[in-house]
């Protein structure tokens, strides 16, 4: 019975009724049932009434507490309807406030859409390239997996062939792993023949990314087999433009390299990768391939998938591991080397991350400079208003009604700039949009837009920049004192009210010149870099690749036949001067190092011996106009029956032959017994860009070293046409199933590699060209303002004997004064920021003293310009009438 009771008493009463007297409750029923039992009475009829009351009792009080809350969500919703109201009714006196005044609305509204709309244009690059997850599955599982080299301070080396097979083997914390290489294929028998940019991948590349192709499958394991199972997957872009969207394409074959490839998948059209021209995807054939895989040439990227659970650091552990074991044992090859593991996204968005970072944070100074210049036009509004004010609490406005009133007019403010950012934004991401360089390995450019992520973060940034510029005049106004108020009539500025515009000047200063040392130093970053010495010449030279296919150029000799009639007659092309050819292209970014061996000289774990090689021909130094620093260049006596020689760069023989002549000396390619004898050294060109330092290069000659894939370097007079036409009809006539691909000038690819570097000292440049005229607005409007106010201390001082040149001495001085100020603290912070952001800059330093004098320069004859004129102005007024307007 006790139990059954406090069951009920559970059922029936509220909890908190429950917590105060339900212990009481059961232990009183408790003694009633011990008396009535020790005085017979009936215990069924006690229990049946302790029941019927405890419902009853306990009714009663859930009655009272649903009238308690009703009461208490009454109170609320009033107070949540007064709150409306009077939000109401404060937005439609700031929008009869706004329309009243249209010069000041419209001047916040300029200046406001101009911040809001550069950092709503960044942001969303921002989120596009470094915030929006990778469109695969689980991306977050992703990886690209480096060779690492410590001693070279090298972490994103590519793989050795040999390398990956043992890193598959060997980990325990991948799910798999497969090798990518970019490759080139000529399409034929599909229309005009054609160069595709393809991708040679195992076969697990598309697993472990998640893809599914849009129809037919992916690659098999048993398909990377040399000269078996010739298969390809069509990007979609390829299957729309050459097959028509042909969903019969799938078992159909097509000629590549001349040689029949079979269809087996199409990609989606919403399939992503950072390099977006690949149109062809073939298996890469490395554990099965004729010759044993190498250690010594490195060509391989490396991408895996973690197993479920695996972190990172985990990754990099068990890796570190496996690079440790194959140091062991092969220490001629893998010596210091070691394996690193990058998040892919991570890895993909690192060319961009630094710079869209400080050009998010330079827009960001342009929104607060922004916010600065609105807030003293609200301040100076507040000083016309303060007897409106001053009315209004004497009327029973509480000083958090009248700040509330002007944050509600902020606010609205900001939102009608957001509204007008937008049309800067949709304009500044065109802007963008044209200057991210082309070919650059990103995923996301094409998600760059005003999506609803990107509208999310103009709506809040627009409530946050009203609220920001709107505290100050909201607190301004709040602490007025209302007696004196309506005693001066609201004219007086009061001496707070100064100081406060004074200091929001110099923290507009303070903002521009930090913004402008960020701009001047990357201007003169890239000034620096664009008078570098690429150690070549690009003025009249065009460059073209041209690849000879395996099947129908079957041995070296008849490769090195036809890359000698196709230099043949390109020199016979009218108004060209020379012609060379190279495996790799200056300034192409490739990478072709390798081992090499060094007479006399023991390699060790602190100074391995390692060039990039480059197969030219004779004419090549000629043709690119690079130096030739001592000995000879190739001639026609360098084939493959004489002497085999090299050419090494002066980076090469000043490190491996210091001190000394390398000519005479001999080296090896790793992994080959041939030594070559050193016959010439050549200047240093930069060929991993202008920013970039020079590594060690050898020169082979193509008779000595036949290579598949050159590019002909073409040198023509200065009045000549261009020569790609007859180009390719000289290449026709050699062979019209070879396509002209990659057709461009050396001053194009020059353009190319500092394209990135460019577009972030354009838009810095852009940012603190309107961070400046922001900040000569603002100091113009606080001056014009602060000097109307002054009038009748002006008239005064007029009135005593002040020259109005002394009147215009007394403004400057304070104009000076807080330009200096502000120059002091932003120019401080600013070679203090730039510090964190030297990887941007390029052979400058962040105290550089031609930049901060020029910033100092720029900035305060701006803020003196910006003062003269109200000054000027000053030094009119009539002493009379302005002591009988005061």
């Amino acid at each position: 019975m006790t139990a059954i009771y406090r069951l009920i008493v559970r059922i029936a009463f509220p909890s908190r009724v429950r917590r105060r007297f339900g212990a009481d409750m059961a232990r009183m029923f408790e003694r009633q049932l011990v008396e009535t039992r020790a005085a017979g009475g009936s215990v069924v009829a006690l229990w049946m009434s302790a029941i019927a009351d405890a419902c009853v009792e306990g009714a009663g009080e859930r009655v009272a507490m649903l009238r308690e809350w009703r009461r208490a969500a009454g109170r609320e919703l009033g107070r949540w309807r007064w709150w409306m109201h009077a939000f109401l009714s404060d937005s439609r006196y700031a929008m009869r406030l706004l329309v009243k005044q249209p010069a000041v609305t419209i001047i916040a509204l300029l200046t406001l859409a101009i911040g809001i709309g550069g950092n709503t244009a960044i942001f969303s690059a921002v989120d596009a390239l470094l915030l929006r997850p990778l469109p695969y599955r689980e991306p977050d599982r992703l990886v690209k997996v480096w060779e690492k080299r410590p001693a070279e301070g090298v972490v994103d080396n590519v793989v050795a062939p040999a390398d990956f097979l043992d890193w598959v083997r060997m980990n325990t914390v991948f799910e798999d792993m497969a090798a990518y290489v970019s490759i080139t294929a000529d399409l034929t028998g599909a229309g005009e023949p054609v160069r595709l940019a393809a991708a040679g991948v195992s076969p697990p590349f598309f697993d472990i990314l998640r893809v599914q192709p849009a129809i037919g499958r992916t690659f098999r394991r048993e398909e990377a087999t040399p000269g078996q199972h010739r298969v390809v997957i069509l990007a979609h872009s390829l299957w729309q433009a050459r097959f028509g969207n042909d969903p019969r394409i799938v078992g159909r074959k097509i000629s590549l390299n001349g040689v029949p490839h079979e269809v087996v998948g199409v990609l989606p059209a919403a399939f992503e990768f950072p390099d977006a021209t690949i149109e062809l995807w073939a298996p890469l054939a490395i554990s099965l391939a004729p010759t044993p895989p190498t250690r010594s040439n490195h060509s391989l990227e490396v991408f895996a998938r973690l197993k479920p659970g695996v972190t990172i650091e985990a990754a990099r552990a068990d890796m570190d591991r496996v690079g440790a074991v194959l140091q062991k044992e092969y220490p001629d090859t893998n010596r210091t080397h070691g394996v690193y593991v990058r998040p892919l996204a991570e890895d993909l968005s690192r060319p961009v991350r630094a710079g869209l970072l400080m050009l998010l944070g330079a827009v960001a100074f342009v929104l607060l400079i922004a916010c600065v210049n609105v807030a003293n036009l609200l301040l100076a509004r507040a000083a016309s208003r303060r007897r409106e004010m001053a009315v209004r609490a004497a009327l029973g406005a509480g000083r958090g009604r009248l700040a509330g009133q002007a944050l509600t007019e902020s606010v609205l403010l900001g939102l009608a700039g957001g509204v007008a950012g937008l049309v800067v934004a949709t304009w500044g991401i065109s802007l963008l949009r044209g200057l991210i360089p082309a070919g650059l390995p990103l995923i996301g450019v094409q998600h760059l837009g005003l999506d609803g992520r990107v509208l999310l973060f103009t709506f809040v940034l627009s409530i946050l920049t009203g609220l920001v510029f709107g505290l100050l005049p909201a607190w301004q106004i709040a602490r007025e004192d209302v007696n004196q108020s309506l005693k001066d009539g609201g004219r007086s500025p009061g001496q707070l009210r100064r100081r406060l515009r004074a200091g929001l000047v110099v923290g507009e200063i303070a903002l521009a010149s930090l913004l402008l040392v960020g701009a001047g130093l990357t201007l003169r970053s890239f000034q620096r870099l664009m008078n570098t010495d690429a150690g070549f010449e690009t003025a009249g030279r065009t460059v073209a690749l041209v690849t000879l296919p395996g099947r129908k150029y079957v041995d070296d000799q008849t490769r090195l036949t036809a890359l000698e009639e196709i230099e043949r007659r390109f020199g016979a092309i009218p108004g060209v001067r020379a012609v060379g050819a190279t495996s790799r292209l200056p300034l192409g970014n490739e990478n072709s190092r390798m081992g090499v061996g060094i007479e006399g000289r023991e390699p060790t774990p602190d100074t391995p011996t390692r060039a990039h090689i480059r197969a030219v021909t004779g004419r090549f130094f000629e043709a690119m106009g690079m130096t030739l620093v001592t000995g000879r260049a190739f001639g026609a006596a360098d084939h493959e029956q004489s002497l085999p020689v090299a050419i090494v760069n002066l980076t090469m023989a000043e490190r491996y032959w210091p001190g000394a002549s390398p000519l005479g000396k001999r080296v090896r390619l790793g992994g080959t017994e041939v030594w070559r004898e050193v016959v010439g050294v050549v200047g240093d060109a930069r060929n991993w860009g202008l920013d970039r330092p020079v590594n060690p290069e050898m020169y082979l000659p193509v008779r000595q070293l036949p290579w598949t894939t050159v590019f002909f370097v073409v040198v023509t007079d200065e009045n000549a046409p261009a020569p790609g036409p007859a180009m390719r009809e000289a290449l026709r006539a050699v062979d019209p199933d070879l396509p002209l691909s990659n057709l461009r000038t050396m001053e194009d690819v020059a353009r190319r590699s500092t394209a990135l570097r460019q577009s972030t000292m354009i838009l810095l440049s852009v940012f603190g060209a309107l961070a400046l005229i922001l900040a000569a607005a603002g100091i113009y409007g606080v001056m014009a303002h602060l000097v109307a106010l002054r009038t009748a201390e002006i008239g005064v001082r007029m009135t005593l004997g002040a020259k109005p040149a002394d009147v215009l001495r007394m403004l400057l001085r304070e104009g000076a004064v807080q330009a200096l100020g502000g120059l002091a603290i932003g120019l401080t912070a600013g070679v203090l920021v730039v510090r964190s952001m030297q990887s941007l800059l390029f052979e400058v330093a962040p105290a550089d003293p031609l930049t901060l004098v020029g910033v100092a320069a720029l900035l305060t004859s701006t803020s003196l310009l910006a003062c003269y004129v109200p000054a000027r102005r000053a030094m009119k007024v009539d002493p009379v009438e302005a002591l009988r307007a005061s």
